[in-house]
C-alpha cells in the first residue's frame, strides 16, 4: 500500500512535526510512505529514507493517482495546516484530527482572510443560527471570542470531517463527537504514541538530572510546551506559592517559551517564587526530554481546550511521571489512578495545591502512580502497536471493510433517530443509552 503523508515537519516547530517524524518510520514497516510537506524536512534521515515532495505536488495527477490513500494531518495553526486543508478540499482523503475545535484555523481562513460574513457563513454551516447568535454577540462587544469561550462546543471541524474518506482521532471523546457530525464515516481512535517508555524511572531521573546539573534529592516539578494562559500557568504559580508557604522545598521548571501576554518575571516576583522556578525558553527535543525525565511529577493543564490530545502528556506517562491534568475534554478520559484531575473553575488553585500535596506528602504516592503511568503507556502508547493499527485502518478503508463497533452503531442509531444535540451529548457522557428504547 502506498500512502501520501501530508504533515508539517521540522523546521516547523510543532508537536505534530515531532509526532510525524517518529510515526513515519514505524508506518514504513507496513506501507510505502511518500511525504508531502509545506517545508523541506530538515532531518537528514527523513530525506534519505522517504520520497519527499512539496505539498503542491499533489496537484500532479500522475503523483496523486499512484497513491492508495492521502492522509492529511490537521491541527489548529493556519501557518502549518492552512495549505494542508486546502489540498484536502481539492483531493479528499483520510483526515487525522489532532484536535476537534479548529476554531482558530477556521477564523484565520475566513474572518482574517475574507471578512466577517465569510466567518459567519462558516459558523452557520457548522452550528446554525445558534452559532451565529454567539458569534454576533462577540462582534457586538457583548461576549468573548467564540474560539476562546466556546472552543469545544462550537468546534469547526465539520467541513474536514465531511470531506474525509476516513478519520483518525486520538481520544474516545473526539471519536464520538466525529460520529455525531457524520455517523457513517470510518473512524478509529489511536492514542498518541510515546517513544519514551521506560522500565527504570528512577535511573532515568538520576541520569537526566546529572546531564542537566540538577540536584538529585530535590523535588522537581515541571510544565512543558509553549506556555500560554490556556496552559493555566498563573493558577499553577498561585498553587506553587502556597506549596512554598507550606514549607515544601521544590524546583519548578517551565520548559518552553512563554507567551508575550504573560510577564513571567513579574509574576514570579509578585509570588516570591523567583528562587523556586526556572524558565528555560525554547528547548530542543533532547533538552525537553531531559527536563521531563528529571521531574518527579508534571502539570499538564489545559483550559479552554480545543479538543486536543497531548503528546507531552504521553511522554510524561511513558517516563513514569505522575501528571496533574484539567478535568475537561479529552483529558477527562484518562484513568484516575494514572492522572490527577483538577477543576478549571473557582476551585482550580485549591485543586492544584491539593493534588501537589497528595503527590508530595503521601508516602509512596509518587511511586505508585509512576508505575500506573508506565503501565498505561505500555498498553496504549507503544509506537509499533499503534503503527499496526494505522495500517489495519488504511486497509479497511481501502477495501471498504471497516465496521463500526457496538458503541459506534449505538451512536449512529441515536443520530438517525433524530434525537437532539443535548440527547447526543448525554450519550457521550454515558447517560443516554435508555433513550434508544424510546427513540
Amino acid at each position: 500500500m502506498k500512502i501520501g503523508y501530508c504533515s508539517p515537519f521540522n523546521p516547523m516547530k510543532s508537536g505534530i512535526s515531532d509526532f510525524s517524524e517518529e510515526l513515519v518510520f514505524a508506518l514504513a514497516k507496513y506501507a510505502e510512505i511518500v511525504i508531502f510537506s509545506p517545508v523541506v524536512p530538515e532531518k537528514k534521515d527523513i530525506l534519505e529514507t522517504f520520497e519527499v515532495h512539496p505539498l503542491s505536488d499533489l496537484d500532479k495527477s500522475e503523483i496523486r493517482d499512484s497513491l492508495d490513500h492521502i492522509v492529511y494531518h490537521v491541527g489548529n495553526n493556519i501557518h502549518y495546516h492552512g495549505a494542508i486543508v486546502e489540498m484536502l478540499e481539492k483531493y479528499p482523503g483520510i483526515v487525522e484530527l489532532h484536535e476537534l475545535g479548529l476554531h482558530h484555523l477556521a477564523a484565520a481562513r475566513t474572518l482574517e482572510a475574507r471578512g466577517k460574513e465569510a466567518y459567519l457563513d462558516m459558523v452557520r454551516y457548522c452550528h446554525g443560527e445558534r452559532g451565529v447568535k454567539i458569534a454576533q454577540a462577540f462582534f457586538d462587544g457583548n461576549a468573548g471570542a467564540p474560539w476562546n469561550d466556546h472552543a469545544l462546543d462550537m468546534c469547526m471541524a465539520r467541513p474536514y470531517i465531511e470531506q474525509a474518506t476516513g478519520v483518525i482521532v486520538h481520544a474516545e471523546m473526539i471519536k464520538q463527537m466525529v460520529l455525531g457530525i457524520r455517523p457513517q464515516v470510518p473512524v478509529v481512535n489511536i492514542i498518541l504514541h510515546s517513544l519514551d517508555i521506560t522500565d527504570e524511572p528512577e535511573e532515568l531521573r538520576r541520569r537526566c538530572r546529572e546531564v542537566l546539573g540538577l540536584p538529585q534529592e530535590k523535588l522537581i516539578l515541571g510544565s512543558f510546551g509553549f506556555a500560554t494562559s490556556a496552559k493555566r500557568i498563573l493558577p499553577t504559580l498561585d498553587a506553587l506559592a502556597r506549596l512554598k508557604e507550606s514549607g515544601q522545598d521544590f524546583l519548578y521548571v517551565l520548559v518552553g517559551e512563554v507567551e508575550k501576554g504573560i510577564s513571567i518575571k513579574k509574576e514570579l516576583e509578585s509570588r516570591n517564587l523567583t528562587d523556586r522556578v526556572t524558565v528555560t525558553g525554547f528547548a530542543t527535543l533532547d533538552d525537553f526530554k531531559h527536563y521531563l525525565g528529571a521531574c518527579d511529577l508534571c502539570l499538564n493543564l489545559r483550559y479552554p481546550t480545543q479538543g486536543e490530545s497531548s503528546a507531552s502528556l504521553h511522554r510524561m506517562l511513558g517516563m513514569g511521571k505522575p501528571a496533574v491534568v484539567t478535568d475537561v475534554g479529552t483529558f477527562a478520559d484518562y484513568p484516575d489512578d494514572v492522572v490527577l484531575k483538577v477543576r478549571h473553575d473557582q476551585h482550580e488553585v485549591e485543586d492544584i495545591y491539593q493534588a501537589l500535596i497528595q503527590l508530595t506528602k503521601k508516602k509512596d504516592e509518587l511511586r505508585r502512580r509512576s508505575a500506573a503511568s508506565i503501565q498505561f503507556a505500555k498498553e496504549h502508547c507503544d509506537l509499533l502497536k499503534n503503527a499496526e493499527m494505522y495500517a489495519e485502518f488504511f486497509q479497511q478503508v481501502k477495501d471498504g471493510t471497516w465496521q463500526a463497533d457496538y458503541e459506534d452503531e449505538l451512536i449512529t442509531r441515536l443520530c438517525e433517530a433524530g434525537l437532539t444535540e443535548e440527547d447526543y451529548l448525554r450519550h457521550v457522557f454515558e447517560e443516554s443509552k435508555p433513550l434508544l428504547a424510546n427513540a
